[in-house]
């Protein structure tokens, strides 16, 4: 059996899964996931953003969020709406992500996040502060999540 050890100060190229064996027999503890949530607060592209505290997810372990963006699919005339990331009901964030009328619509908006340890059983959120919506339409939010392994 060959094994691989690479010192912490050499960079490599990364490790493909055509580079490991199929009868590699690497441990389900050895692996991460990344996990993309998502939430559109149950309403369709057409619909009008609503204020709203909305549980995105129940971290079953460990890991770290990596990302989080929103957008509006039109962000209409006269808009100002606030997203949170919450962990337990405590913001994440530096500030809220701010959309106003002056995005693009589709467009993602990046937060930055300022807390990014989640434990098992943080319950993410995200909270809507809507001020105005004229013409905004279709909430979206995403959260990339590097998770540890459930064991």
């Amino acid at each position: 059996m060959s094994q691989l050890t690479v010192p912490s100060n050499i960079i490599v190229a990364p490790i493909l899964n055509g580079d490991v064996s199929a009868g590699a027999a690497i441990s389900a503890s050895k692996l991460q996931q990344q996990r993309v949530l998502t939430t559109d607060f149950d309403l369709d592209r057409g619909d009008t953003p609503v204020a709203a505290d909305k549980t995105v997810f129940v971290a079953p372990s460990g890991g770290t969020l990596v990302r989080f963006g929103c957008m509006l699919a039109n962000t209409g005339t006269t808009t100002d709406i606030d997203f949170d990331l919450q962990i337990n009901g405590t913001t994440v964030l530096t500030a809220p992500v701010n959309i106003t009328n002056t995005e693009s619509n589709d467009t993602i908006v990046n937060g930055t996040i300022t807390s990014s340890v989640v434990n098992a059983g943080d319950v993410i959120s995200v909270v809507v502060t809507v001020t105005t919506s004229t013409g905004a339409q279709g909430p979206f939010v995403q959260i990339f999540m590097d998770e540890a392994p459930v064991t």
